[in-house]
């Protein structure tokens, strides 16, 4: 399962298809597609209906409660193209989202096209709808494969449109503001990421004679050690799973920590494009394995998530920042003065509870992961951290559309609120799926 490297984030999968007599490579980019619609039969006719119009169209569905809290909490930075069911008249079992719930939308920036599917709409709706922004208006009623069509046409040469006018002023990428040669032996080439403790540097190493990814703290007096910590804890370690470091120091006040670069990007950048269920499957055997060799090096992880798994051209999986790091032998609690450290939306219930940990926490975000592989979206979301945290706790392990139930049995198995009931180890895990191919 080999996936198309990059040099920097592309926002979309793009595919190329060559023309053999002109020798030409044909570039389609897939529109994501997210249908917002209180009712699931709909929402089902509308995605396999555009799945069959289109190929170049990833399709997902949400509820117009679920959008709310996308918009809220992540904003639309990962959607091209809208397509919402407004109900322009009252309904028994569902809350109206007409004219007035389009209208709150327009408060949220860069809102992508929309699409809107009018249910007991007429011509006054479909005049205010088109004059708020809509790009298309759609009566239910008269819904058809060829209407959608059309309408989806429309929405596509939209996104087009919006896009090659942010290409025509591409904005200028700001200089870097410290010295190429900040850290003795490397020279910075680019800024990859940025926090107020910590920037991470693409960086060429000349005592190894390649790139790096090169991470150095800010200078903060009385602060702890960014790196030592994950120095120690995987430095000797060598598995083609595992990020490999190959120097740390400290320089000028300044600490650093040198690693493997992956130019293939991680795991969070491929979920933002089409996946199977079966690549999903196939990742998360991967990362499975590589999950049970920390482990029986005695070390758990803490802090499992997409952006931590990178990948490399073959596919193969890679995790990286053990920073939150502990060793099985040793006191594994997630707080410390009560501040919780990780992602709420991976972290197991005894994580966020602040009990000691074993390797069924590391689990218990793999499964968020696999839920999200399968499904496109996370498990649990929120306007505040708290509220996920009080899912993961609280909430019952999320069930699966119809077409992926196969998968239920797993996940239940690594989202089980007791750690008793889930799965008890990586290697079971990868048992488990052994048998489930077979």
């Amino acid at each position: 399962m080999a996936w198309p490297c990059r040099s920097a984030p592309i926002s979309a999968y793009v595919s190329r298809r060559v023309n053999s007599n002109a020798g030409l490579a044909y570039v389609t980019v897939i529109i994501r597609t997210l249908i917002v619609a209180d009712d699931q039969r709909l929402g089902l006719w509308l995605r396999h209906h555009i799945e069959a119009l289109r190929d170049d169209i990833s399709v997902s569905h949400e509820t117009g409660a679920d959008f709310e809290r996308r918009l809220a909490v992540n904003g639309a930075a990962d959607v091209d193209l809208i397509a919402l069911l407004l109900c322009f008249g009252p309904t028994d079992d569902s809350p109206e989202r007409g004219l007035e719930w389009f209208s709150r939308l327009r408060e949220f920036p860069d809102l992508p096209p929309q699409l809107v599917i009018a249910e007991e709409g007429d011509e006054l709706s479909a005049v205010q709808t088109l004059r708020m922004g809509a790009t298309d208006y759609l009566p239910r009623r008269l819904l058809s494969p060829e209407l959608l069509r059309a309408s989806l046409a429309l929405g596509i040469e939209e996104v087009r449109r919006l896009r090659l006018a942010g290409m025509e002023a591409p904005p200028v990428p700001p200089p870097m503001d410290v010295p190429r040669d900040l850290i003795p032996r490397y020279t910075l080439l680019e800024v990859l990421a940025e926090s107020s403790r910590a920037s991470v540097f693409l960086a060429r190493s000349a005592a190894l004679g390649r790139n790096v990814a090169l991470k150095v703290s800010s200078v903060i007096e009385g602060e702890e050690p960014l790196f030592a910590h994950e120095y120690e804890a995987i430095g000797a370690l060598r598995h083609a799973s595992i990020v490999d470091i190959y120097d740390y120091g400290v320089t000028d006040g300044r600490e650093f920590i040198a690693m493997e670069y992956f130019p293939c990007g991680d795991l969070k950048a491929r979920l933002q494009n089409p996946i199977s269920s079966e690549q999903s499957i196939d990742y998360l055997r991967r990362i499975a394995s590589a999950l049970s060799v920390i482990h029986q090096a005695g070390i758990l992880h803490r802090d499992l998530k997409p952006p931590n798994i990178m990948l490399r051209e073959d596919g193969q999986v890679v995790l990286i920042d053990f920073g939150l790091a502990k060793n099985l032998g040793s006191a594994t609690r997630s707080t410390a003065a009560g501040t919780l450290r990780g992602s709420p939306y991976y972290m197991s219930p005894e994580q966020a509870q602040g009990q000691e940990l074993d390797v069924r926490s590391d689990l218990y975000s793999l499964g968020v992961i696999l839920y999200e592989m399968l499904t496109g979206s996370k498990p649990y979301v929120g306007v505040t951290a708290v509220e996920v945290l009080q899912q993961h706790v609280n909430a019952p392990v999320p069930t699966l559309p119809a077409e992926l139930s196969r998968y239920q049995g797993l996940l239940d198995g690594l989202m089980a609120k007791s750690r008793e009931e889930r799965i008890s180890s990586a290697d079971t895990l990868l048992a488990s799926l052994e048998q489930l191919a077979a």
